[in-house]
This record gives structure tokens, sequence and C-alpha cells, in this order.
């Protein structure tokens, strides 16, 4: 992603990729987490070199890359400068510490955070995805929320982010509600219950 192979076989900036993948890089270095990139790349369209999603993987290896710094690796031989540059060194060495410090935190402090409604929410306004994004103020606190797919890429949608605490508690607080119903109550208890059964028959004896 971001690179085309021309007739000389040389690495030249590909117009349409490259963009997304200056756009990771500074997502990343401002606060979003692995996970809301992988949401938004799949959100996008984008797909891997096989054809399948972004995922996890395939984000952590696109942020590690040197060659978007303009580094080419020829078996044990690296040449700085061997090929167009599509992220500045300093935006990548900020990603690179960062990366850095969320492998080394414990996995309740890392700044990977989960987005409870991605794939389940959806636009009032033009019916699309919303996803988790996240930015840094100027006074470095990270605000979290969620965004209409078609307002960042196509810009085919006016719908403003929503807060991803408010938003959030919102919809636990309608289901807490909703599941509180006796009948509603002993239709789960009734489901739990079958789930059960069947667990304890597919135990192996």
């Amino acid at each position: 992603m971001g690179y085309y192979i021309d007739e000389q076989q040389c690495y030249q900036i590909d117009p349409n990729t490259a963009p997304v993948v200056l756009e990771m890089f500074t997502r990343y270095s401002e606060g979003a987490t692995m996970q809301e990139l992988v949401n938004l790349l799949n959100s996008w369209g984008m797909c891997s070199i096989r054809g399948g999603k972004i995922t996890l993987n395939i984000m952590n290896h696109l942020l590690k890359n040197r060659r978007y710094v303009g580094e080419y690796n020829y078996r044990d031989v690296v040449k700085e400068d061997g090929i167009p540059a599509i992220v500045l060194k300093e935006l990548f060495e900020r990603v690179q510490e960062r990366l850095a410090k969320n492998k080394k935190a414990p996995a309740r402090h890392k700044a990977e955070d989960d987005y409870l409604l991605t794939t389940k929410l959806y636009c009032g306004k033009c019916g699309s995805f919303m996803v988790g994004e996240s930015g840094t103020s100027h006074t470095m606190k990270v605000h979290r929320y969620y965004r209409c797919v078609n307002t960042k890429k196509k810009k085919l949608c006016d719908k403003k982010a929503v807060k991803k605490d408010w938003i959030e508690d919102l919809v636990v607080s309608y289901i807490m509600k909703a599941i509180m119903n006796d009948e509603v109550m002993e239709r789960l208890i009734d489901t739990l219950m079958e789930l059960q059964k069947r667990e304890s028959t597919d135990l192996p004896l």
C-alpha cells in the first residue's frame, strides 16, 4: 500500500493509496488506536494485497514499515532514500515510540481502547457506519468519539461526531431498561438455559 512498481521495476508513489498511508501514521500519532484504524480502512473498502480485509497484523506491519520513510532493503543492505518517502522520519519515530509504549504497558493500561459500538452504530443522517476515532487537544487530553465514515473520506455527510462515553452510556441505559421487563427477562433465562444444556451435551466424555 502506498507504492506501485513502474516499468523499470522501481518504486513510485501511488497517488491513490499514499495519502491513506500518511493518514494512518498521522492518526495513530494523534491518539487513534490500531483497531480504530483497521475499522476505518475496512469502512473505506480498502483491501489487503490478497483482497481480504485489513487486520490488526496488517496495520501493525504498515506502521512499522521503514519503507515509508524511504528506506530500501535488499537482502542485508539497507539504502536510505532508496525509494520515495511517504512519511516524514519525525512522524515515523513518534509512531514507533507509541507502539513501543503500548507493547510494554500492562493490558488494562494500554492506549488501545475498545469501541463497543463499532459495526453496530449507524449514522442517523445517511445510514452509514459510525466508527470510533480519537484525537488529542492542545492540552494533550485524548478525546474519543464516534464519527460517520462518510464525513471524513467522501464528505457526503455533515453528521457531527458524538462523544464515545455519552453514546455508549445511553445505549447501555436503554438495554438495561429493556431487559428489566419481566417477559424479556424470562426469554433471556430460557435462552441461557438452552445454551447451557447444549454445552453440557457437547462436552466430551
